[in-house]
C-alpha cells in the first residue's frame, strides 16, 4: 500500500504541475458529459466490435483520446454515479444500498456540480431513472435538473433526451457551462425503434420485442430456469440490446452536429462514458448489481478535449477509474480540485509517456454478497464477503485473460495473498475514513418508487 499512496501522490503533483503551467481558461468553456446507462465497452465500434459501427462515438474517440481500461467503482448505478460526480469511492461518498435500502451521497461532500457552479458556470443535468434522482442527491449544484423517474418501459429516449440537451444548449448564455446528459436506452427494457432492431435482430420476432427481464427469465433453461438461454436465444438478446446502442449513437450524433452547427465543437469537451456495463451470461449472471466482472466494471471512456489542448496519446492503455473524468475536466476550465476529490486528472496520462499507477478499486452489489476488486496493470482480484479466514477469492490475469475465465487463485497463491492482503487494507482504511463521517440516512421509498426500482430490475 505504501507503494500506491506514493504513486497517488506523484501522479497529484504531476497534475498540480501540469494545472500550474496551463493558461488560464477562456471564459467561455462548455463542458458535456454522456453518461450513456448500461454500456458495455465491447458494444462500440471504437473498442473494436465488427458488428456494431457507432459512427458518432467514434468519431469522437477519433477526435479525442480513448481509454481502454476505464473502471467504474461499481456494477450498478447508484454507488457508480456517486463517484462520478464526487471523484471518491462509494464507501466514502455513502450513495449505496441493497433493495430498498438505498442512502444518498453525503451531504458534506461536495458535488461537481457544485463545484462548477461556484466557480461560474451554469450547470445543467438532463437524468432518467431513479438512480439519477433527488431521492440520492445527484440533483445538488444543478442549476436546471431536469429529470423523469421512469419504469422500463416509459423512460425517455435518447431522442427526447437529446431534443431538451439541444434547448439547454441554447439556453446556455454567456460564461462556462456544464452539462450532464443521462441516455437510458440500452437499459431494460431493450425497446428500439424498428428500423434500428430490424438490422440486429435478423427478421426474428419470438419472443417478440420489447425485451424484458421476464422474458429473459422465461428463456433460461434448466429444470429450475438456472441455466443460461440457448445460445441462439443469447444472441437474440445481444441483438435488441446492441440495437438500443446504435440508437442511441445516432442520438449523439444529432447532439455533436448541434454543437458544429452553432460554431461550438471545436471548443467544447465532450466527454462519452457510462456508469457500469451488462452482463450476458458470461458468468452465468444477467443484468447488472450482482457481480464485479468487466463486463460491468470496465466501461467505455472517451475525452475530446477543446482544440487548444495538444495531447499525444489517442489510445490510453492504462488503468483509470470513472472517477477521474470530473478532476480532469476541473483542470481543462482551470478549477481548482477540492481535496475531497480523490480522483485524478487524466490529461497527465494523454500527454506524457510515464505516469505512475493509480489504485483501481470497484464495491458495492446491490443484490447477493457483498464484493470488492482490487486491479493492478496485469491482475485483477474480486473478494466475496462470504469467504472465510484464509480464503481466496478469484484472480484473473485479466491482460491475458480479458474475458475472466480462468481463475489462478489456486495456481498462483503467492499473487492472490498479496492482491487480497492491499485489497483488505485499502477497504479497511475506506473504512476508518467513513466512520468518522455523517451517517447517511437511508431513503425513504415511497410504494411508486418501489414500483419503479422492481420494474427496473432492482428489487428482486
Amino acid at each position: 500500500m505504501k507503494g500506491f499512496r506514493a504513486a497517488v501522490v506523484c501522479v497529484a503533483g504531476l497534475c498540480l504541475s501540469l494545472s500550474l503551467a496551463c493558461e488560464p481558461a477562456p471564459p467561455d468553456r462548455v463542458a458535456v458529459v454522456f453518461l450513456l446507462d448500461t454500456l458495455r465497452q465491447d458494444a462500440l465500434g471504437c473498442y473494436g466490435n465488427p458488428r456494431n459501427p457507432t459512427p458518432h462515438i467514434d468519431a469522437l474517440a477519433h477526435d479525442g483520446a480513448r481509454f481502454e481500461h476505464a473502471i467504474s467503482s461499481s456494477g450498478w448505478t447508484l454507488p457508480a454515479i456517486g463517484s462520478l460526480l464526487t471523484g471518491t469511492w462509494p464507501t466514502i461518498h455513502g450513495a449505496m444500498g441493497k433493495g430498498v435500502m438505498l442512502t444518498p451521497i453525503r451531504d458534506e461532500l461536495p458535488t461537481a456540480a457544485e463545484v462548477f457552479r461556484e466557480h461560474g458556470h451554469r450547470t445543467v443535468a438532463i437524468a432518467n431513472a431513479a438512480f439519477v434522482s433527488p431521492m440520492v442527491g445527484v440533483q445538488r449544484g444543478f442549476d436546471v435538473f431536469d429529470h423523469q423517474y421512469s419504469y422500463n418501459d416509459d423512460a425517455r429516449t435518447a431522442g427526447e433526451v437529446v431534443d431538451l440537451a439541444i434547448a439547454q444548449l441554447d439556453a446556455r448564455g454567456e460564461g462556462s457551462s456544464f452539462f450532464l446528459f443521462h441516455l437510458f436506452d440500452p437499459h431494460l427494457t431493450y425497446d428500439p425503434p424498428a428500423d434500428f432492431a430490424g438490422k440486429y435482430t435478423g427478421g426474428r420476432a419470438s419472443p417478440p420485442l420489447p425485451i424484458t427481464a421476464m422474458t429473459c427469465l422465461q428463456m433460461q433453461t434448466g429444470a429450475r430456469k438456472q441455466l443460461p438461454p440457448s445460445a441462439a436465444d443469447q444472441e437474440y438478446v445481444r441483438a435488441a440490446y446492441l440495437a438500443e446502442v446504435s440508437y442511441m449513437d445516432s442520438q449523439v450524433g444529432r447532439f455533436v452536429a448541434a454543437l458544429r452547427e452553432r460554431g461550438l465543437y471545436e471548443d467544447t469537451t465532450l466527454v462519452v462514458t457510462s456508469d457500469h456495463g451488462e452482463e450476458f451470461w458470461e458468468h452465468r449472471g444477467f443484468e447488472h448489481g450482482h457481480s464485479l466482472y468487466d463486463e460491468l466494471v470496465r466501461v467505455p471512456l472517451i475525452i475530446k478535449p477543446p482544440r487548444d489542448l495538444e495531447f499525444h496519446r489517442k489510445v490510453v492503455t492504462r488503468s483509470v477509474r470513472l472517477m477521474d473524468i470530473m478532476p480532469t475536466i476541473f483542470e481543462l476550465h482551470g478549477v481548482p480540485k477540492p481535496p475531497s476529490f480523490e480522483g485524478e486528472s487524466l490529461l497527465s496520462l494523454m500527454q506524457e509517456d510515464e505516469v505512475a499507477p493509480r489504485p483501481v478499486f470497484s464495491e458495492s452489489t446491490l443484490y447477493g454478497p457483498e464484493r470488492i476488486a482490487w486491479r493492478t496493470e496485469q491482475y485483477k482480484y474480486i473478494h466475496d464477503a462470504t469467504l472465510g479466514p484464509g480464503e481466496f477469492g478469484e484472480l484473473y490475469d485479466w491482460r491475458a485473460d480479458p474475458g475472466e475465465t480462468r481463475n489462478l487463485a489456486r495456481d498462483r497463491p503467492e499473487v492472490a495473498m498479496k492482491m487480497r492482503d492491499e485489497l483488505l487494507e485499502f477497504y479497511y482504511e475506506l473504512q476508518q475514513r467513513s466512520g468518522v463521517m455523517s451517517t447517511n440516512a437511508p431513503v425513504d421509498l415511497s410504494p411508486v418508487r418501489i414500483r419503479q426500482l422492481r420494474s427496473l430490475g432492482y428489487i428482486r
